[in-house]
């Protein structure tokens, strides 16, 4: 059984103090606890309460640390990324968007998107659905390698239409706005730090729990061209 990824289950990095854990899951718990989200998120709230567990401790978090690095070192040999970068130039002042800067992806755009969506809208949740590694590929020169900086990473985030309320109506039309659809796209983007003289094959863990997006984990592979 794949080790879980209890940092990105509550949206932290792994050098966050034991406040910053306490803090990022008190915060969760209040919008994910089934009395108020209702009893579809009690499997998510247990996650949190598991992640929650193994990082508040001091020597379960040491163990746990150890299992995970070495779970990932196993994969970092082994892992095929599930998108490709179109340009070989990832360090641009310009957000990489996960829908729009990659040319090739599994699941499908379509099946990508639905799956963002679900996080806010709470609608079409498989019962089985769980949360899935979302593999991109950044290629780098060797000098960007070496010289290491920011890798911004555009993830999609959705809201209610501001003009019809979240209904995809406008009186007895469809919303012009959002086009029937009742959401509105915008991409928020998490800025990525790659490390001066990266190594081929690094995997940097991107956390988004923080942008409300829980069936999705964002795994950044690092791969030098020659």
């Amino acid at each position: 059984m794949a080790l879980k990824n209890y940092y990105l289950t509550l949206g932290v990095s792994r050098n966050e103090s034991a406040a910053g854990v306490q803090e990022a899951f008190r915060e969760l718990a209040k919008r994910h606890h089934p009395d108020v989200a209702g009893p579809d998120s009690a499997e998510h709230f247990r996650n949190l309460l598991e992640a929650y567990k193994h990082l508040s401790d001091s020597q379960l978090r040491a163990r746990y640390n150890h299992s995970l690095q070495e779970m990932e070192a196993k994969e970092s040999a082994k892992a095929e990324p599930i998108v490709q970068a179109k340009s070989p130039e990832p360090l641009v002042p310009e957000p990489l968007s996960i829908l729009r800067s990659f040319e090739t992806a599994r699941p499908s755009f379509d099946e990508m998107i639905e799956r963002f969506l679900r996080n806010f809208t709470g609608i079409g949740i498989p019962k089985a659905e769980r949360i899935e590694d979302l593999n991109l590929e950044v290629i780098l020169s060797p000098d960007e390698a070496a010289q290491g900086g920011l890798a911004p990473i555009g993830v999609p985030t959705f809201h209610p239409c501001p003009l019809c309320g979240g209904s995809g109506r406008d009186w007895l039309f469809v919303c012009s706005y959002c086009r029937g659809q009742a959401m509105i796209e915008e991409e928020q983007t998490v800025s990525v730090r790659i490390p001066t003289m990266v190594r081929d094959g690094t995997i940097l863990e991107v956390p988004i729990g923080g942008l409300g997006i829980h069936n999705f984990h964002i795994r950044l592979h690092i791969r030098i061209a020659l």
